[in-house]
């Protein structure tokens, strides 16, 4: 008690105690460990890589989903984004097989991606306070259709998000691995977000799995990766091979939200009014909705 009482002090923390929440913690061992165990045998590695999806989401039908707003994902996104740097610059660039330039545009997309992320829940949060200030007007005033959630007229095209407690203008849908909602304020923040952050996992993985495995010669100076049984004779190597295939998957999803995306701005639409049309179909309450709010939304 005494040791708590300290942390709970002013002179320890600026602005006094601070409380963090049991679902923000989990990620912070989760994801190193189980990084080291799939590091062990290729068996170990298929495994995780099966688990994980489930067991994220055991904890979110079960827990997560109950509480008014959590931090997991978005801790989740965090250590992931650190680890996989920390292991590439540490493990990957001292092996000496990846040239100054190529790490230099690998960190320079990183940093894209992070500053994007930033922004994308800097503009989500101020959208939101100017959403919450303007709740203060009274019942009927302004112009559009009732919320009947928050009890304001909203904008036409505004939508109401049970997370955030707010109508967002041009709402696409509540991501979690940001906990930001993403609406028109914030949307050309968030395509760059999984721009730069798919190009830098996917090329991470590229330039991580050609120096661990043996490579042969593609075309001129493309490599493409040829025999990695040798990976998991040495931890440092395993770990590396089983951060790229983490990265690549990563990538590859981002690259996916990116192209639909995309494809939503060419038809003049929004997720959020896509997910609407299709509420009478008998797969809306189903498995696919289900993975779609795991993966990326939250109604």
């Amino acid at each position: 008690m005494s040791v708590l009482g300290r942390f709970r002090t002013p002179c320890s923390w600026s602005g006094g105690s601070k409380q963090v929440s049991v679902d923000a913690v989990i990620p912070l061992f989760a994801v190193p460990i189980l990084a080291v165990v799939a590091a062990q045998t290729l068996l170990c590695t298929i495994l995780i890589f099966l688990a994980t999806p489930l067991l994220v989401y055991y904890l979110h039908h079960n827990f997560l989903r109950f509480l008014l707003r959590t931090k997991f994902f978005l801790v989740w996104t965090i250590v992931s984004v650190l680890m996989l740097l920390l292991v590439f610059e540490i493990c990957v660039v001292p092996l000496l097989e990846i040239l100054p330039e190529e790490n230099f545009v690998f960190v320079s997309y990183v940093v894209g991606g992070l500053w994007c992320g930033y922004k994308t829940r800097l503009k989500a949060d101020h959208a939101t306070q100017d959403s919450i200030i303007a709740q203060g007007l009274e019942l009927g005033e302004g112009s559009g259709e009732l919320c009947t959630s928050c009890r304001r007229r909203a904008p036409p095209k505004a939508y109401h998000c049970h997370t955030c407690q707010t109508c967002i203008l041009g709402r696409e849908y509540h991501c979690k691995w940001l906990d930001c909602c993403v609406g028109s304020g914030n949307l050309r923040w968030y395509l760059g977000c999984l721009f730069f952050s798919g190009i830098a996992f996917i090329y991470g993985s590229y330039l991580t799995i050609t120096s661990v495995c043996h490579p042969f010669i593609l075309i001129g100076t493309i490599l493409l990766p040829d025999d990695c049984s040798e990976v998991y004779y040495q931890l440092d190597l395993a770990l590396c091979f089983v951060s790229a295939i983490y990265s690549l998957l990563a990538g590859l999803v981002m690259f996916i939200y990116f192209v639909y995306h995309l494809w939503l701005i060419y038809l003049g639409t929004t997720s959020n009014e896509q997910r609407h049309l299709v509420i009478g179909s008998r797969y809306e309450e189903g498995m696919l909705k289900n993975l779609s709010r795991l993966f990326c939304c939250k109604s």
